[in-house]
């Protein structure tokens, strides 16, 4: 699930109650890389950065086909932990023809990372979910 920071519960009565974990993306993908199967059951992870790696990045491409693989990888033990993944944006979220982030005036594609997702709304909230394919 990817959504804008604001519709958390810390600034909404009707937002999104935050997962269990925070935890930044580079050190997110760093646990991945080391091994999705070593990760608890049931982990519940909010990632957060995601805005700040790909708005610094040199090659936000590269940068984004390297996140794409990591999550690829990791995608069948993230399932079969039933680990929930929340990933917490700063800028804000648009889906048409292709799914961008606008943050600090610039648009950032996600598409390379995730493909292009799904919209729905939680309590009037839009959040965007993805998966990926599992048999990878």
């Amino acid at each position: 699930m990817i959504f804008e920071e604001r519709y958390l519960r810390n600034y909404r009565v009707d937002g999104i109650a935050p997962n269990g974990v925070k935890i930044g993306l580079l050190d997110f993908l760093r646990e991945l890389k080391g091994g999705a199967d070593a990760m608890p059951r049931l982990s519940s992870y909010m990632v957060v950065g995601v805005d700040e790696v790909l708005y610094l990045g040199e090659d936000r491409e590269k940068i984004s086909l390297t996140i794409h693989k990591i999550l690829q990888s990791a995608a069948g033990a993230l399932d079969r932990k039933k680990a929930e993944v929340q990933i917490v944006c700063r800028g804000r979220l648009f889906k048409a023809d292709s799914f961008w982030l606008e943050y600090r005036m610039e648009k950032i594609p996600l598409d390379i990372i995730i493909g292009t997702p799904t919209k729905l709304e939680i309590r009037g909230v839009p959040v965007f979910t993805t998966g990926f394919n599992l048999s990878s």
